[in-house]
């Protein structure tokens, strides 16, 4: 790998110094650099006492900032901790008879607090320096130690008119994500809705205000970010007019164009001008022919070659005739450049297009910061941006009252003393330097710039580094690391010994000596410091390493904790426990692979990390459910939920059901019913019933899946509080993808998920996020060899200079490209950096060679040419090379021993279900066609004194008949419920469009039936549909515009349905007496509540005559004469479908009364699809309803 570059500002050499509490200067800007393990919060501890007993300041005085509520509460008991330690050491050296010597007694070597109480003592007498130390720990409510946004609500409450904020300002942790939704839809209703031309961008782009703020939220706090404009966003309109305009003049030539092309065709390349390709081109350009003005993009890649090139340019027309070939004639050269013209035009308007786009996007992120600046002047209604928002603005330069403000803060506060600071932003950092620096308050700033990975959440790195700059003469390090031995630092410093070992050169890498020498874990191994195992042996495919990396991580933890390992503690030495080791990952992903491997070695674990929880399996289980209500004959939706974390069924479990259509019919059942309870009542409920209905809850619970139930009732309460901002089930489910891709990346709402109490006593998997500052005896790093996958937003921020600019991916040139990259490797770096140093006595690292592994942090450090960094063998060999030359353990292509670890488990308490009151409340049934069917075979079951099924899914399926060696054709075609919902997927999507041969085979693909075998049988059943006569006038389902057309129309209907009425209406119905039997024979609870179901199909006669078209994929035989009239209405009776007819009947009626559009009669058409042959109406089951026979149902 190439050593990266300076970055474009100026560095300049910093000299550091050890810090030394007891002697640092109090006055001016100084940072103090914390190494990881240096003891950073102890220091802060010295120095704050120092300030107390020194000093003389009031602990309401010393203002301490630190960035989370946890972090605040564990420094302010380790600050109060200190003092209490001096208070307790003087009242016992004024109990003894020389307090001089039993001072150096009581302090048990503690050469600080040794130094600072003697000082003490020479300022003034024993019983005042009690005094005031008792006062300060028995006043330590009132010391000023704050988070970050709870420092900036005391200003605002304490100073609100100098900030110019209400009184009574309000926070709200809830975040003000409908405020800005309703914004970001002013602008869209403003700027977007009432412009043809930005809506059908916006159309185009399926783009709409909620994505809009999901892409730009986080940057709306941050005003520091530059958004240039690019300046080809100002061509859009002259670039639109030109292809417009060139569109027509090409429409007009078309069909010349095609033929001169067709001419020249023989004398070309035929790997590059493939003929079918070039024909579904011209078809494309025929079809688009109808537009004014087709999409930019759509035309630039109809017309632009893989390679960039215009496919129609004369000169790369020229340049690939094949050799011996006739010249193409010069005038139809010109004819075809005409596209190519067309194709360059495409490019400029949709390059233009996109810049505009942006620009667009950029005017929506000003506007929503004004919007939120205009609203929050006259609400006091706060969240936590808002908070370092308003004291920004009010000590910016241009504020009225910013001089006072921050004179009023540096009386207020004599010292502040600003923790964590390497996660600080530009906005932070001009806080403190104009409330603190400049009016010469002593300001310390303690951070680790190596420990700086929290970019995802808007911390910016380059704010560090402008205060290290400022603070160049006063720049301190802390050079102790208490928490390792010396051999284990001196492998992690061996990793880091190369030049600019961050990238970023202002970001060094001190040196460091570690408290101890030798390591307090002994086993029966070689005791190594820093291990190293290799992966690779016959693969470098990432995915086969990952799960060799979570295989022998596993395994390597098994054999720690089946071993004779021990560990020396200060209450003695103990055997290594579970919570002893860490294994460390990137992504929530290869932690699961790790929790699963463990598992197989009888090892529980549980798996922490600072992802929101919308990157748990939850969440994407709970999507699942949502595209499953939404669209429940959709089988890959059901496939999902199943083999998701809440069901977990196996790939057999999923074919069994696949091949049962009565099972996938009921559960279809179930999800029409939670839409409707969505509809009703909420998300919550719907997923609540659903989840009761099917024991998810319950199942969890059995297998002790705590973690899974409490992350489960979190999205869905998050999903709950989200649907009262949606305005349907489809935006709320769009909106819960966008949140779990949002997840993926890092970004999005900052939910986190809860720990349990029992993972205290487990294996720990954590993410390298939310391991900073833990530790533990034992680290294994199974994944480092992996780089990072660059982040896949449209946007981003990158430094130009010194200044933080946000760009859209169209706005990236050269320099900025490199500029991201740097960075981005920058914090992987940064990341590594903190995995290592989390280790206290053992570190285990796995390497490995694959693709991209140039890009790879370790690539970087130990300065990899590219080639070595994805080959096996020289990759393997540069890290043996490494570990002997620095002393480490080399394991080599050696798994660890496969041990199964002798687990036993803590004891459960034993719980019992609490009894309680049944409530009653009416009961309002929801149902459907295949509901009443099920309940009519469970009343005909218990009747015939047969046991009942348990569950919907355990209904028998009668067997569907299977073809003979004679079937040709569709007849042939596959059996049961898979294909039969594949048949619907295709008539649904493909019967009304254009013939494509490569859109049926993706459906066929879809529900694994094979395209090549098939493609053909289906477009011709398609086109067989499509003209079948259904009336005796020969209407034809091709007759119908799509105007007349509704397709998969979804119901639910309240109507009174019985029994008597339902036999009142056959009896006169003219059906067959077979059918008529068969209504005799039905068993169902009269209802009184809610049908649902959906139509495939209803179409209107231009003279109002109403037909419904349901698809049957029913084998009857193996040829079309099976088809005939009484066979299909034997099938009709058999399964009960003229039921499913009336109530589709009923639905129509109903939809069509309410908008005063009820015709006399209601065709039924039950399409056969087997049987049909195009030309006549074989093969369809057909009934005539008349609407007056309806009139009971019809009163809502």
């Amino acid at each position: 790998m190439e050593n990266a570059s300076a970055p474009p500002f100026a560095d300049g050499e910093t000299m550091t110094v050890p810090f030394a509490p007891l002697d640092v200067p109090l006055n001016g800007t100084n940072l103090i650099e914390a190494s990881a393990g240096t003891g950073k919060t102890w220091n802060i501890a010295a120095l704050f006492a120092r300030l107390v007993v020194l000093e003389q300041a009031d602990v309401s005085q010393i203002l301490v900032v630190t960035f989370t509520k946890a972090a605040t509460a564990e420094l302010k008991t380790r600050l109060r901790a200190r003092l209490d330690e001096a208070l307790n050491v003087l009242r016992r050296c004024a109990d003894a008879d020389n307090p001089d010597d039993a001072l150096i007694h009581e302090c048990g070597g503690d050469d600080f607090l040794y130094r600072l109480l003697q000082r003490g003592l020479q300022q003034e007498g024993l019983a005042r320096l009690m005094l005031r130390l008792q006062a300060a720990v028995s006043g330590f409510d009132n010391a000023s130690v704050y988070t970050i946004h709870g420092f900036c609500q005391r200003v605002l409450q304490d100073y609100a008119f100098f900030c110019q904020v209400p009184f009574d300002i309000e926070l709200d942790e809830q975040g003000d994500r409908a405020e800005n939704l309703n914004a970001a839809q002013d602008f869209w209703r403003g700027r977007i809705a009432d412009d043809d031309v930005w809506a059908q961008l916006s159309y185009r782009r399926r783009y709409t205000p909620q994505q809009a703020l999901d892409e730009l939220e986080s940057y709306i706090a941050r005003p520091y970010l530059h958004t240039p404009v690019s300046a080809q966003a100002q061509d859009f309109a002259a670039a639109q007019a030109r292809l417009a305009e060139l569109w027509q003049n090409t429409v007009a030539q078309l069909p010349e164009i095609e033929a001169a092309f067709w001419r020249i065709h023989p004398s070309l390349n035929s790997n590059v001008f493939r003929i079918n390709s070039f024909t579904d081109k011209f078809a494309m350009l025929h079809q688009l022919s109808t537009q004014h003005a087709p999409d930019a993009a759509t035309l630039r890649q109809l017309l632009q070659h893989k390679d960039g090139h215009l496919l129609f340019d004369e000169g790369f027309v020229r340049e690939k005739v094949k050799k011996n070939a006739l010249a193409p004639e010069p005038s139809d050269l010109d004819q075809i450049q005409i596209l190519a013209e067309l194709g360059n035009a495409a490019a400029e308007a949709a390059t233009a297009e996109t810049a505009a786009w942006a620009d667009m996007q950029r005017q929506l992120l000003t506007y929503l910061r004004e919007s939120r600046r205009v609203h929050k002047q006259s609400h006091p209604r706060r969240v936590f941006d808002d908070l370092l928002l308003d004291v920004a603005a009010a000590l910016a330069p241009d504020a009225p009252h910013a001089h006072t403000l921050a004179r009023a803060l540096s009386a207020q506060w004599r010292f502040a003393l600003i923790d964590e600071f390497q996660d600080t932003d530009p906005l932070q950092y001009a806080i403190f330097r104009t409330a603190f620096a400049a009016t010469g308050t002593p300001l310390f700033l303690v951070g680790d710039p190596k420990q700086a990975i929290y970019g995802f959440r808007g911390a910016d790195i380059f704010a560090y580094l402008q205060a290290a700059g400022d603070a160049a003469e006063r720049h301190y390090t802390l050079d102790t690391n208490r928490r390792n031995h010396q051999a284990l630092n001196q492998g992690i410093d061996a990793l880091f010994a190369r030049v600019q070992p961050f990238v970023l050169p202002q970001i060094a890498y001190p040196p460091v000596r570690a408290s101890r020498e030798v390591s307090r874990l002994h086993g029966a191994d070689d005791n190594p410091a820093l291990a190293i195992r290799w992966l690779n042996e016959g693969s470098d495919n990432a995915a086969v390493l990952e799960a060799r990396a979570a295989d022998w991580s596993a395994a390597e933890t098994a054999a720690l904790l089946g071993g004779s390992h021990t560990l020396d503690t200060d209450n003695g030495t103990r055997p290594l426990l579970a919570n002893d080791i860490a294994i460390l990952v990137r992504r929530r992903k290869d932690g699961e692979l790790v929790r699963r491997a463990l598992k197989k070695h009888g090892i529980q674990s549980v798996l922490l990390s600072q992802n929101n929880i919308f990157a748990e399996a939850e969440a994407e289980a709970c999507a699942a459910l949502l595209d499953f209500f939404i669209q429940p004959q959709q089988s890959d939706t059901l496939n999902f939920v199943l083999a998701g974390c809440l069901f977990q069924y196996s790939a057999a479990d999923l074919q069994a059901l696949n091949d049962n259509e009565h099972q996938r019919s009921a559960w279809t059942d179930s999800a029409q019913r939670s839409l409707a309870h969505w509809q009703q009542a909420g998300i919550y409920a719907a997923l609540q019933h659903f989840c009761r209905e099917h024991g998810v809850e319950t199942r969890l619970l059995a297998q002790r899946n705590e973690r899974s139930l409490t992350n489960l009732h979190q999205v869905m309460e998050l999903l709950a509080a989200e649907d009262e901002l949606s305005h349907s089930p489809v935006s709320l489910q769009q909106w819960l993808h966008r949140q779990i891709e949002s997840a993926k990346q890092g970004s999005g709402t900052q939910a986190h998920t809860l720990r349990l109490e029992s993972d205290n006593d487990l294996v720990k998997i954590v993410t390298i996020h939310a391991s900073k500052g833990l530790q533990y005896p034992v680290v294994i790093c199974p994944f480092i060899w992996k780089a990072a996958a660059a982040p896949r937003s449209e946007w981003h921020i990158v430094h130009r200079g010194s200044e933080a600019v946000l760009l859209h991916d169209s706005q990236f040139d050269e320099a900025d490209r490199k500029q991201q990259q740097r960075e981005h490797l920058s914090e992987d770096l940064r990341l590594l950096y903190v995995a290592l140093t989390r280790a206290e006595e053992r570190l285990y690292l796995y390497a490995g060679a694959y693709r991209d592994g140039k890009n790879s942090a370790p690539a970087y450090l130990l300065d990899m040419p590219d080639k070595t960094a994805t080959n096996d063998n020289a990759c393997r060999e540069h890290w043996q090379q490494f570990a002997q030359t620095h002393g480490l353990t080399w394991y080599g292509h050696q798994a660890p021993s496969a041990v199964r670890a002798d687990w036993s488990a803590l004891a459960r308490p034993v719980y019992r279900a609490a009894e309680y009151a049944p409530r009653r409340f009416g009961f309002i049934r929801h149902t459907s066609f295949t509901g009443l069917l099920r309940q009519s075979e469970r009343l005909a079951a218990a009747r015939a004194e047969l046991p009942p099924s348990d569950s919907p899914a355990d209904l028998p399926d009668p067997a569907p008949l299977a073809p003979t060696a004679d079937a040709e054709g569709i007849h042939a075609f596959p059996h049961g419920s898979n294909a039969g919902i594949c048949l619907h997927a295709l008539l649904e999507h493909r019967l009304f469009a254009p013939a494509d041969p490569a859109a049926d085979a993706l459906i066929l693909e879809r529900y694994g039936i094979d395209p090549e075998q098939w493609c053909d049988t289906v477009g011709e059943l398609l086109q067989r549909t499509r003209h079948t006569p259904l009336l005796p006038d020969r209407t034809t389902l091709a007759d119908f515009s799509p105007q007349q057309r509704l397709t998969e129309t979804e119901f639910v209907l309240h109507t009174d349905f019985r029994l008597a009425d339902i036999r009142r209406l056959l009896a006169h119905s003219g059906l067959s007496p077979h059918i008529i039997q068969a209504a005799a024979a039905l068993q169902f609870q009269d209802l009184h509540g809610y049908l649902n179901g959906a139509i495939d199909l209803m179409c209107r006669t231009a003279d109002g005559r109403v037909l419904i078209i349901d698809y049957k994929s029913n084998r009857l035989g193996d040829h079309a004469a099976a088809y005939t009239p009484a066979a299909l209405d034997e099938a009709v009776a058999d399964h009960h479908y003229y039921l499913q007819a009336l109530i589709y009947s009923i639905a129509a009626a109903r939809y069509l009364h309410s908008r005063h559009a009820l015709p006399e009669q209601i065709g039924v058409r039950y399409l056969f699809l087997r049987g049909l042959d195009g030309y006549s109406s074989h093969s369809v089951w057909s009934w005539d309803i008349h609407t007056a026979d309806l009139s009971p149902w019809l009163i809502v």
